[in-house]
Parts: structure tokens; sequence; C-alpha cells
């Protein structure tokens, strides 16, 4: 298949050379492509990042984070009362009965806590007992029951929604399933803000404290709980995407699993083999983790398969945002911040300049290196830092608070390093193939371009033309104008050949002031009117040579010759006819074409 031309474009200013006499030129030239690198390169990953390109790589590195980040000790301010399944083949039944459901309650507010949870669904009376449960629901006042409200709604026990001692149930999860935000409040329909159970538990607790949510400013979704200034989840914030941010929301803390909480069945505390004092003044949240009931979600701490087993309970995960929220008010511990969008922007538009940067700087100082020097394994390297930094800074930011991006920054880098790259590899391939004076191509394109379309021809039976063409009385200009000169007249003819063909010929300088064209599927006619065009538009630059014995300006003589290649014809005998065309042409007395002429049987040439 025959591989179309290159541009090579032609310029009356200076080479493109390695040696131009413009460094400051060359300079800008080489800033413009870099700052185009950069900022290409950014606007590019931006773009990805808000389409949620990102999004599923930016979630599982905050998966690793929390994951891998130094274990936290349990909360000693929550207690959980679990009902497993022994516990439910204890009571023998489910979902349980009122009465058993409120001497569980008796028993644990006998320890006296600061606050109780009763994290399960009790919309519905289930004999026996429902008075008695109506009586200790009714005069706990520091009992927080939960409801269903997004989606599919469950009401709270009505006693609790008489008393505002209620918490929604809802959570937030990802698209991939992932339970990585944590849902603090609601607005509803009448415009009251409902906080979420875990909100309702902390609030409840940090009264005793002094302790309730102001805002921060005006006009700002910015909070202070005790310590700690909390702002909630935008759609766009840190590696997410267009997410839904509903209500307020963000991005949970979790400081672990069920063993990181003080843990109690439901079976002991029945059987009073709490010890004494062991829940007073303590957030105690009652509810299910049994698998049979499905209450299980994925979180950061399970494993890629999200298998059942390494889910956790709901349960659980309310009380880690309970805790997240008390220890954030009275301990500072750290809610997960994250970057402002100009930070970010300007995050990824750092990376990408470095990326530019380094494959830059590997692909200016390789050229000076020996062949035996390690370039190939220091590219390596620079890439492995690049690969490395990123989520290494990541971490470190993650250990402090706040959650940077990690893929964006890396895919700006490796995307620049490419950019710059296939840049790089690009001059290189210009550089092999394309004069450096004219901007035409080299004799060594020349003959790989030619082996190509003879190729071609001889597979389709088309003709294929080539032309000669020679500066008449050239040494003699350089003699009189200087090199210089010479060099201006040799760019400036270069221009005019090049616009004188079709884009599919080929126009290459052949030797000093001897230049090529290949003319592929060209009939001998209009190859000799091509020829015959080119010399009239050199001649109309009308570039003044005293010295030339034909005319008082420069002109070409031309050699032409055409063929249908045969299998036994060679790219040689073409060459040789339009050359022999190109003597011919001097003979006549130049500034003219012949017609070149080839053996019909080329065993005839050697007769």
């Amino acid at each position: 298949m025959l591989i179309a031309p290159p541009r090579f474009r032609n310029k009356t200013g200076p080479s493109e050379s390695m040696c131009s006499s413009f460094p400051v030129r060359d300079r800008l030239r080489q800033w413009r492509t870099r700052l185009g690198s950069i900022f290409g390169t950014t606007g590019v990953v931006l773009a990805a990042t808000t389409g949620g390109l990102f999004q599923m790589f930016e979630a599982a590195m905050l998966d690793r984070y929390i994951q891998y980040r130094p274990l936290e000790a349990p909360d000693p301010r929550i207690v959980l009362i679990t009902i497993d399944e022994d516990d439910i083949e204890e009571a023998g039944q489910w979902p349980l009965s009122d009465e058993r459901l409120a001497i569980l309650l008796e028993a644990v507010r006998s320890q006296q806590p600061r606050v109780l949870g009763l994290h399960l669904y009790r919309d519905v009376p289930i004999a026996p007992g429902s008075d008695r449960l109506s009586q200790v629901l009714a005069n706990t006042p520091n009992l927080i029951g939960m409801e269903k409200y997004v989606g599919q709604s469950v009401p709270p026990p009505p006693i609790l929604r008489q008393l505002n001692q209620v918490g929604l149930a809802d959570m937030v999860m990802d698209p991939d399933g992932v339970i990585r935000r944590a849902l603090v409040s609601v607005r509803d329909d009448e415009g009251n803000i409902r906080n979420s159970f875990a909100a309702a538990l902390a609030l409840m607790y940090l009264q005793q404290e002094q302790i309730s949510i102001a805002p921060d400013a005006p006009g700002t979704s910015r909070v202070q709980l005790g310590k700690t200034l909390i702002e909630s989840l935008r759609k766009n914030d840190g590696g997410y995407a267009q997410i839904d941010d509903g209500g307020y929301q963000i991005i949970l803390n979790y400081r672990g699993s069920r063993e990181n909480f003080e843990s109690i069945s439901m079976t002991e505390v029945l059987a009073g083999e709490v010890a004494e004092d062991q829940l007073r003044d303590r957030i105690v949240i009652i509810g299910p983790v049994a698998p049979s009931l499905k209450e299980g979600y994925n979180t950061p701490y399970s494993n890629r398969t999200r298998d059942r087993d390494t889910q956790m309970s709901s349960l659980v995960i309310h009380a880690n945002l309970t805790s997240q929220l008390v220890s954030a008010a009275l301990d500072g511990r750290k809610i997960i911040r994250v970057p402002s969008p100009a930070l970010e922007w300007l995050w990824v538009l750092s990376w990408a300049a470095a990326g530019t940067l380094i494959s830059w700087y590997w692909w200016q100082t390789s050229q000076f290196r020996s062949h035996t020097s390690p370039a190939w394994s220091l590219l390596l390297l620079y890439l492995l830092g690049l690969c490395l930094i990123p989520p290494t800074v990541g971490y470190l930011a993650f250990l402090n608070g706040l959650w940077v991006p990690v893929i964006s920054p890396l895919a700006a880098g490796l995307t620049a390093s490419f950019v710059i790259s296939l840049h790089r590899i690009h001059r290189l391939q210009k550089l092999a193939t394309c004069d450096g004076l004219t901007q035409l191509a080299n004799r060594r394109y020349f003959d790989l371009y030619l082996d190509r379309a003879w190729g071609l021809s001889l597979r389709r039976q088309q003709p294929i033309s080539i032309i000669l063409c020679d500066v008449d009385y050239f040494k003699p200009y350089n003699d009189t104008y200087g090199h210089r000169q010479g060099d201006d007249c040799l760019q400036k003819i270069a221009q005019t050949l090049a616009r004188s063909v079709r884009n599919g010929d080929v126009v290459a300088r052949y030797g000093g002031e001897e230049f090529a064209i290949i003319l592929p599927g060209t009939t001998l006619m209009d190859a000799l009117n091509v020829a015959q065009r080119m010399n009239e538009n050199v001649s109309r630059l009308r570039l003044s040579h005293q010295s030339s014995a034909v005319a008082p300006y420069v002109t070409l003589s031309c050699g032409v010759a055409n063929l249908t290649p045969k299998l036994s014809h060679t790219p040689h005998q073409l060459i040789q006819a339009a050359d022999c065309a190109l003597y011919e042409a001097k003979e006549q007395g130049r500034n003219t074409c012949v017609l070149g002429q080839i053996a019909a049987d080329p065993a005839a040439d050697a007769n």
C-alpha cells in the first residue's frame, strides 16, 4: 500500500534545522509546543474528569487509602447491641415481638445511656406487648427511632414521630454500589430539615456538651460543629463527577469495621450479662447484623468481588457516621475534605507541566548520550516517578484529612509525556526525511517513496512519471551572489515547485541544485505539462542571474520520463531515463524540458 507523502512546509524564512540562525524564534516555537501540551492536556483531562471517566478509579484509590491507613482505636463513646443469627434463633421469630423489644429497651435504659438508638423499622405493632412497647417509647426521651424517607418510604413508630425523635435511615450509594458518602440531613417538601439517624444520635449526644450546629457564614453550606468546620459535598468534588448531591452529604470517614466498636449481643443484654454502668453516658445503638436479613452493604473494606462476607451492616455504617460527627466535634478528628475546584485544576495542570518538561528534557538530552548509556532506563525511571508521586502525595494528604484526586493528574502527566514524545518522534522523522534548507523531501525519502509508488503502479498497471530539474548555471550564481543568496534562491525555487504539483506528488531535493518530482498515475504528456509549468513558474520569479548564459534571471532545465512498470523494469531505469533527458536539455541550451526514452524491452538496454 502506498503511504501518502508528508506535507513538507516551504517557507521564505530560515530553515528549521538544528543550526537555526534564529535561536530566539526556535525557543519561542519550542515553548509554544510545550505550553500547547500543558494546557491542551489539562483541558482534555479536566473534560474527561467532568465526564466521569476517572470516577471509578478515583473511588478505588480512596478505598485503598481507607484500607491501608493506620488502624484507629475503637470509639469509647459508642456501644452496639447487635441482633445476629443466634439472637434471632433464641427469640424464635423475626421481626422481634413488641414484648421482647420493650424488655430489651428497658434493660438498656436502666444503664442510663446518654443516647439510645433503635436501628430497626417498627411501623406496625407486632403482638404481644404492643402497649408495653408504646409506653417505653413514650417515656424514653433520649431514644431515636428510624424511618426510610427517600424512595420507597417506611414510616417510624407513630409515638416517636409525634415526639420528633426520628432519624432518616437513608444511605447514599456510589454508582459502583459502594457506600463512601453519608447523608447528614435533607430538606423535606415543607422546607423542614430532617436529620439522618446517625446525625440525630450525634447531635443529641453533643447537646450535653453544649454543642450544636451553627452556620459558618450566610449563603454558604459550611457549618461549625464543635471543633470542626463541615462543608457539604458538591457533585464534582474530589474524584466525583456529576453525582447526585441532594441533601447535605459528606464523605464517610470510616473508623473501621464492626470490630472497631464495642459490641454486646441482645441475648447477653436480656440475660443480664452486661456489667454495671457499662452503657452509662454512652451512645447505644440497637440493630440487626444477621446476614440472613440482607442488611449488608459494600464499603471501602469490601473485597474487589464484593462478596457478602465482606459487606458491612447498615448498623455499623451508621455507627461510623455517628462516631465521625461526635469525634470531629469533641476531638477535632478530621473530616475528609476536598480541594477547591481551582486547586484541583492547578493540581492537574502542574502534573501536565511535569510530564511535558520531563519528557522534553529526556528527548533533548538523549541525543547527547552515548549508545551505551541507559537512556531508556532513565526514561522509565522518570515515568515511574511520575506514576508514584501523585498516589504518594494523595495518601499523605488523605492522612491529613484531604482527598486529592490522583488518577486525573496521573493521566495528565502521562498524556502530556506521550504528546511530547509523539511530537519529538514526528520531528525526528521529519529531520530524517526532510531537507533542512528547502523543507522538501530529501533524497532518502525520495528513494523510499519511489519504491512504494513503483510497487503500486506495478500492481495496478498505472503509469508513473519522474521529472529531474536542475537550476541552470547555479555554481556561477553562487560565485556571483554568495552562498546565502544561493540558499535563498533554492528556497524560493523549492516553494514554486511544490506549488506546481498535486497534493499526492512528491517534490524532493535530489542533489545540490537538482530537484526530483515523482508523479504517480501520470501520463507522459501530463508529466511534460507539469515540467513546463514548473519551468514557467520559476521563470516568473525573475530571480536576477547575471552569470547565466540563457537569461538574465534564474531558469530550469527539466528531464521527463514515464513508464508503466513491468516485472522486467526497475525504478533505476526510470531515473536513468529522466537523467538522460535532463542531460539532453542542457545540451540543447538549457531552460527547456526534454522527454526521456525507455526501451520497450529492458533487455534492449543492455545491447
